[in-house]
């Protein structure tokens, strides 16, 4: 596997160490509350994973650090040309609380701080206040989600996290971004389900909206396959304390930065694709570590000279480490 350099600045890595050693003490002493969500929710008519497979739940709470090495951005019809890193430090979690035997909320919180290097190949005029510099995003989120059991088949979802980012480019304002979304899953049988809905993300002169379609497998005990688009992939758990999943996820190296104002945006409309291992750590904490191509992403600069988005941007390798909290339906 071809991996980045990692350069981790001393405050990132402070950042990365301070971050990990609140974190898991707060996951252990959190544990009694969650367990006792998951078992309301067992006896609920919720219904969440019928299969008998290996693969485990999707995690309630999450840390990472990744590394995304030099990609390189061509604007040459403005002649203008620039490579560019991110290093990151990432931090999520989510709390599920029943309403009723039918009906549930989710809360939680998102944290995340990105460190770009952006070098420049010969265009300072187009860009003096970003080219050949180091720069820094801090974002905070407040992820809130609904869902119901209609009946035995269909569950209707919906969730909505708004996001504000500060860059520490001069005279940066806060900036906001709204991601939202609304769905209904099909549930066939216990190893096949369908999902049916639309996903937004709104921030300041960058809307995107796409319909969200798609379906997940339990071919058998090992084997899932989640084809939901665009974000498809496989797994592979040969037993349930590890697993490999192969595909593509949403990149977090993906951003729109205006040099002026200073307003910053994550672009969740671009992809990564590469290999993940994951492994239970103790009990409910697993850790992971990924590493491909970071090849469908860009940097948005957006000015008066460079307003639209005829923009080329290169592939680059990525690494991400992390610790995931998964909690047990069995």
């Amino acid at each position: 596997m071809i991996c980045p350099k990692m350069n981790y600045p001393n405050p990132l890595l402070q950042l990365t160490l301070v971050v990990t050693a609140s974190l898991i003490p707060a996951f252990l002493s959190a544990e009694g509350l969650i367990q006792n969500q998951v078992e309301a929710f067992k006896n609920s008519e919720i219904i969440f994973q019928k299969s008998h497979s290996n693969v485990p739940f999707a995690p309630l709470a999450f840390m990472e650090v990744s590394s995304y090495g030099d990609a390189k951005v061509d604007t040459s019809s403005r002649g203008v040309n620039l490579e560019y890193d991110v290093d990151m430090v990432s931090q999520g979690a989510t709390m599920p609380f029943l309403i009723n035997e039918r009906s549930a909320i989710l809360v939680g919180e998102y944290l995340s701080y990105a460190r770009f290097n952006v070098h420049n190949s010969g265009a300072a005029e187009q860009n003096p206040d970003i080219v050949d510099d180091r720069f820094s995003v801090s974002s905070v989120g407040l992820p809130l989600g609904w869902m119901y059991q209609n009946n035995e088949k269909w569950q209707t979802m919906a969730f909505v996290m708004p996001m504000t980012h500060k860059s520490s480019l001069p005279d940066a304002d806060r900036s906001w971004q709204y991601l939202m979304g609304a769905f209904a899953r099909y549930i066939s049988n216990e190893d096949l389900w369908w999902i049916y809905g639309v996903y937004a993300d709104l921030s300041e002169g960058d809307d995107f909206v796409v319909p969200y379609v798609g379906a997940y497998w339990a071919v058998n005990e090992h084997w899932s396959l989640s084809a939901i688009m665009p974000w498809p992939s496989v797994t592979y758990a040969s037993s349930p304390d590890w697993f490999v999943r192969f595909g593509v996820s949403p990149s977090s190296a993906s951003w729109s930065i205006d040099p002026a104002e200073g307003a910053a945006a994550v672009n969740y409309d671009a992809w990564d694709f590469g290999l993940t291992y994951e492994r239970r750590l103790w009990n409910r904490l697993w850790m992971h570590i990924e590493g491909g191509v970071g090849g469908f992403r860009g940097i948005r600069i957006e000015n008066d000279q460079m307003e639209d988005s005829d923009i080329t941007v290169s592939t680059s390798p990525y690494i991400s480490i992390g610790i995931n909290y998964r909690p047990s339906l069995n």
